[in-house]
């Protein structure tokens, strides 16, 4: 940080020490406490000093902060204060919806508090924030304007009522013209139809003034702090977003980085980083063209004639006998397949999209309507990118990558192709920590037995330096850790057994307790047959049973749960983390069995044949660490406040009789905890 300052005719740079300005917010005495009334977290002011100096000498940090640190703070106050200081972005990228929400709604307005009442630091209280989300997420009222306008062809009877109603918001003046203010959420075929995402939407054509991702984009140039997702992030940066090799920075230039959450970022970059392409995309690409299903619908029905239904027609054929070939001849029972060699997948369906794409420009060559014009152009241009994505897959082109298929949605009904790195942390290291800038990686779960060289390897972070911060609260006093001996093996052939005490288990320690519990699960199968099994039981004692699947938002969820104080949900994949709820609502938590992924994705497979290949175990280097960086994450949704406490309740026997159950078991939150025998509770 620097001041200009100016005596007579000189002028001169003075330097000011980010540290003592840390120390003067939250040390011992300072601003947090003698003006907010807060409680000294040594932790924090611990965090947001090496923040700081890692910024300050634009160097990458690893830090891990227990729950109830404060990390979102202490990264704030000082990542503020550089991009002013210094004029450069600073870009904080989150996971969850919860925690992006807490940034915007919480931390944000009191960082501004603090600014205003702190006289040293009150030039700083007029930062600009701005939340960075895809442009397919803002409405566009030149395609709205021109859908509602022609909607006879463009639309299916069923869905020229979403229309109406997307209209009516758009005349009450949304706060920002995205589809996550529309509740419930907008049909996802319409809003295809009326989102930015179009070259119909520029800056050729729109103003900040009438075109909401404008405004938007107007406010993210002048910002000094962005929120983005970790997705959106990482999909920017695959795209080619990131500045050039030159210009310091990972997604703007000379920009530097807060990734929170950072446990997700190997995963949701393999993610991203790759290719993905579904079924649904490309049938809804060709239904916008020509739908001749019920009341004839789409473009061409306006610009077209029968040659053109019939390229339409014979592409949509095409797609439907590549996917069926795939879910017939691939997949068949299974929800995955990799690919390991070209030629697997038929490469039929590529002359009848290219002759459909080359037929979409010349017809936009060819008529005066700009909307229809810019429409087909787009679409050409999709269907383009969705055969390049398919050549890669068929072709397998990347030796690098892993390639495989998979079957989606809920009843398994669309076919995604899918690529990713097989060695991640390579990409990684180069978009993250080769571009010359400051990427911070804090967590609440970085380590394994308090080192953080699994994390570290899995994200290419190289030497980068590592700091930790335990958690302020009290375990020892506030958590009951129950363990059992007995419970049958999961992994048994003759599943029954397990299933039987599981649920027998779940409903004994849930029933008797007076607050909420929440159980974890690592696969739909097992919550489903517990769920169906304990909710008559729970509907006769009067308590409320919830699962995951059955009808509720993991928000209502949260709600209810919040709402009601004891009820029990079943929860699984995403309820391992970001899910939050306070107090006596949520004071037991049950682990149903130790979380190891799926061994036989084929992601998962590549990497341990290449270890098996170079003499290393692939349980002991990806398995193994990926299993208890979940399972911590697991146990943080019990206790979230410093007057929280209740129970843990591990079912998983396998913690107590195999020998990596010492790995899980280091993990716990206190190391005293009580073994109990589920055949001698249940026959008391």
């Amino acid at each position: 940080m620097i001041r200009i300052i100016e005596q007579g005719d000189a002028r001169y740079v003075e330097p000011v020490d980010y540290c003592a300005l840390v120390s003067e917010v939250f040390g011992q005495g300072g601003s947090l406490e003698s003006l907010f009334g807060l409680e000294h977290r040594p932790q924090q002011e611990s965090m947001a000093l090496s923040v700081a100096r890692s910024f300050s000498k634009g160097e990458s940090l690893l830090f891990e902060a227990g729950t109830g640190v404060g990390k979102s703070l202490a990264y704030l106050f000082p990542g503020v204060l550089h991009a002013m200081s210094q004029n450069r972005p600073f870009v904080v990228a989150t996971n969850t919806i919860s925690l992006q929400e807490q940034l915007l709604k919480q931390d944000i307005p009191m960082l501004r508090d603090i600014f205003a009442k702190v006289p040293s630091l009150e030039e700083f209280v007029g930062f600009r924030s701005a939340l960075l989300v895809g442009k397919a997420n803002y409405l566009c009222n030149n395609r709205l304007a021109s859908a509602l306008g022609g909607q006879g062809e463009l639309f299916e009877s069923g869905k020229r009522t979403e229309l109406e109603r997307i209209r009516e918001w758009a005349n009450d003046n949304p706060k920002e013209g995205i589809r996550q203010e529309l509740s419930p959420k907008p049909n996802a075929e319409v809003w295809d139809m009326i989102n930015a995402d179009s070259s119909l939407c520029s800056g050729k054509r729109c103003s900040p003034e009438t075109c909401f991702y404008r405004k938007a984009r107007s406010e993210l140039e002048k910002a000094h702090l962005l929120v983005v997702n970790h997705s959106l992030l990482f999909a920017l940066v695959g795209a080619g977003a990131a500045p050039s090799e030159d210009v310091p920075g990972v997604l703007f230039p000379r920009d530097f980085v807060v990734f929170d959450e950072a446990h997700e970022v190997p995963q949701v970059a393999s993610d991203h980083l790759g290719l993905g392409i579904s079924s649904w995309a490309l049938s809804l690409a060709l239904k916008r063209l020509y739908n001749p299903l019920g009341k004839k619908s789409g473009l061409l029905l306006r610009v077209g004639g029968p040659e053109d239904f019939e390229l339409v027609d014979n592409a949509r054929i095409a797609c439907e006998d590549f996917f069926d070939h795939v879910h017939v001849g691939l997949l068949q029972n299974r929800d995955l397949f990799r690919l390991r060699e070209a030629g697997i997948l038929p490469s039929d369906v590529f002359p009848p999209l290219s002759r459909l794409s080359r037929r979409l420009r010349d017809l936009a060559e060819e008529i005066p309507d700009e909307f229809l014009r810019t429409e087909l152009q787009d679409l050409a241009k999709r269907l383009e990118g969705y055969m390049a994505a398919i050549s890669e897959v068929v072709e397998i082109k990347d030796s690098e990558s892993v390639y495989w298929v998979e079957r989606v949605g809920r009843k398994g009904s669309v076919i995604h192709l899918r690529s990713a790195p097989l060695d991640v942390a390579k990409v990684l290291n180069e978009v993250l920590f080769a571009r010359d800038t400051s990427v911070v990686l804090t967590s609440a779960t970085l380590t394994r037995a308090g080192k953080a060289d699994d994390f570290r390897n899995s994200v290419g972070a190289g030497d980068v330096s590592e700091k930790i911060e335990t958690s302020p609260f009290d375990f020892e006093k506030n958590v009951e850790v129950m363990i059992c001996a007995d419970c049958p093996d999961p992994m048994a052939k003759e599943r029954l057994p397990y299933l039987n005490a599981l649920v027998e288990a779940i409903h004994h320690f849930a029933s008797r307790n007076e607050g909420g519990s929440l159980v974890l699960f690592t696969n739909y199968g097992d919550l489903r047959h517990s769920y169906d099994v304990l909710r008559s039981r729970w509907k006769k004692m009067g308590r409320s049973i919830y699962a995951q699947g059955e009808g509720y938002s993991r928000t209502e969820l949260r709600r209810r749960m919040r709402k009601e104080g004891n009820v029990l949900l079943l929860g699984a994949e995403s309820f391992w983390k970001g899910f939050d709820v306070p107090g006596s609502s949520l004071s037991q938590l049950i682990l149903a069995r130790l979380p190891f992924e799926n061994p036989g994705h084929p992601l998962m497979e590549a990497k341990s044949e290449r270890l098996n290949a170079v003499g290393k175990s692939p349980f002991r280097e990806i398995t193994l660490p990926v299993a208890v960086t979940r399972f911590r994450q697991g146990l943080g949704r019990l206790i979230r406040r410093r007057s929280d406490s209740g129970r843990i309740v591990i079912l998983d026997s396998r913690v107590m009789r195999k020998s990596y159950g010492k790995d899980f078991l280091r993990e716990l939150p206190k190391q005293s905890f009580k073994v109990f025998r589920l055949s001698e509770i249940l026959s008391g």
